[in-house]
């Protein structure tokens, strides 16, 4: 108990001593100093670190500017102190910030975008929706992430944009992002990238569908049976995902396929969906069933369901 208040008695002398030393200096001069403290890894400055980054964060918008120019840092532990520090301030950095969109260094501009992600204001979307078709790949990502986490639908027809862009990072963000915003009018095309070659995006994308239940459930039901195999597959484990009586008797159509992953993965959407409607066409096809994987899941389907 006496340490730990000898700690802290030492760490409001230290910022005293430091802010007092400055006080009569430049800002600039106060933020190094309190963020040399506040981004340091040092164990002998652990008890400092969350008053430094309060200490920074309490100067508002006068701390902005300095900050933004640190973003040019290697280390990942400054740029999280940067973006932690800005989040804090909050909406009074969003103008500096959207300023600061305007530099030409991808990477310093993507981390602009993140942290203006993380401040969630929607004062920032019209900048960021001007930065939408950067060059970089990068800033595109950031861009799209940037509007997902703000949740604005004036960035819908941007996110829905990045859902077929050329770069595969850059159309995962936009999955992501199109099921923070919750636009409905993107099913159709995140269904689309169910089918997509990069895992990443396809995989964000059943995530992103899931959380638009039913509405998602009828868009995918009219693209199980489509030439991309890919988007038959997943998508039916994104309707066993999204679960319930309409879920199960879609993905049931899929279980005479010819194909036995098809089938396999239509009975396990069926386990995953919590909805017994269908147990009568799953204990059909064990009478036929002559694959291992597809039978297992069947036991394990009719086992689930044999009380209800």
């Amino acid at each position: 108990m006496h340490n730990m208040l000898f700690r802290i008695v030492a760490t409001i002398v230290l910022l005293m001593v430091v802010a007092g030393s400055i006080s009569a200096g430049k800002v600039e001069d106060k933020v190094d100093s309190l963020f040399v403290i506040a981004s340091s890894g040092e164990l002998r400055y652990r008890d400092m670190v969350q008053p430094a980054i309060d200490s920074l964060a309490a100067m508002g918008a006068s701390a902005v500017p300095r900050l933004i120019e640190k973003l040019s840092s290697k280390s990942a532990r400054e740029l999280h102190t940067i973006t932690t520090i800005l989040e804090k301030i909050g909406k009074d950095a969003v103008p500096d910030l959207i300023e600061a969109l305007k530099r030409d260094d991808p990477e310093e501009l993507s981390r602009v975008c993140q942290a203006l992600g993380q401040i969630r204001d929607s004062s920032a979307v019209e900048g960021l929706i001007r930065t939408a078709d950067h060059d970089d790949w990068r800033v595109r990502s950031s861009v799209i992430g940037a509007l997902g986490k703000i949740g604005d639908s004036h960035a819908n027809a941007v996110v829905e944009s990045g859902l077929s862009d050329t770069v595969e990072t850059v159309r995962k963000s936009a999955a992501v992002a199109t099921g923070q915003l919750l636009n409905r009018e993107a099913i159709p095309l995140l269904v689309h990238v169910l089918g997509d070659a990069f895992y990443g995006a396809r995989m964000t994308a059943s995530e992103a569908l899931v959380k638009f239940g039913d509405d998602a459930a009828s868009a995918i039901a009219d693209s199980l049976d489509s030439d991309n195999e890919l988007v038959g597959d997943l998508g039916c484990t994104t309707l066993g995902h999204i679960g319930g009586d309409r879920a199960a008797e879609i993905v049931a159509r899929q279980l005479f396929s010819l194909t036995p992953i098809r089938r396999a993965l239509a009975v396990e959407a069926i386990g995953l969906s919590n909805s017994s409607q269908v147990c009568g066409e799953v204990e059909i096809l064990k009478q036929t069933e002559t694959d291992p994987t597809v039978l297992f899941y069947i036991e394990q389907v009719l086992n689930k369901y044999a009380s209800r």
